[in-house]
């Protein structure tokens, strides 16, 4: 059984590197709320909640098969729209991120030839993506914890203000 023991990498690399995963993951996460219209696709979500809220009805009272088709093609739009919205953005971040990964990273750190214990031993292109995937998760989650209380916010002002009209 042989042993491999490897030189770490210098501090400052780490930090830089997590820092470029840092930079690239808030650069990704405004670039996505930028091309997909955040506003746009909560209220796509809720009509296609609204639609979908119809057609269990129309399911449960047994409707024709032609309400229900007309009530489908209504969704379809919709759901086209938000998925082009999401895809839009992945055009734009996946070329950055292999461009980052492949050719920049390679040409700053190259050389560096040590690894770091993250869970495992990574080099620096498995350090910047184990950062990239963790901040990832974590924008995601204030992402959607952030749009879950705007669209409260909008359901509750849209209620009050239909309210004050009756």
């Amino acid at each position: 059984m042989t042993v491999v023991v490897t030189t770490p990498i210098p501090l400052t690399i780490e930090v830089a590197i997590i820092l470029i995963a840092a930079l690239y993951t808030s650069t990704t996460v405004l670039l996505q709320r930028k091309m997909s219209n955040p506003k746009r696709m909560r209220a796509a979500r809720a009509e296609m909640k609204r639609i979908q809220d119809e057609m269990k009805v129309l399911l449960k009272n047994k409707a024709s098969r032609e309400e229900i088709a007309a009530k489908q093609k209504e969704i379809m739009p919709l759901v086209s729209a938000t998925t082009k919205g999401q895809l839009k953005s992945m055009f734009v971040i996946l070329p950055m991120f292999l461009i980052l990964y492949d050719v920049i990273l390679p040409a700053a750190f190259g050389s560096v030839t040590g690894t770091v214990n993250f869970i495992f031993q990574l080099n620096y292109q498995g350090l910047f993506f184990a950062c990239v995937f963790i901040l990832g998760m974590v924008a995601t989650v204030i992402t959607l914890a952030y749009d879950r209380k705007k669209t409260k916010e909008e359901k509750a002002a849209a209620q009050s203000g239909a309210q004050a009209n009756q």
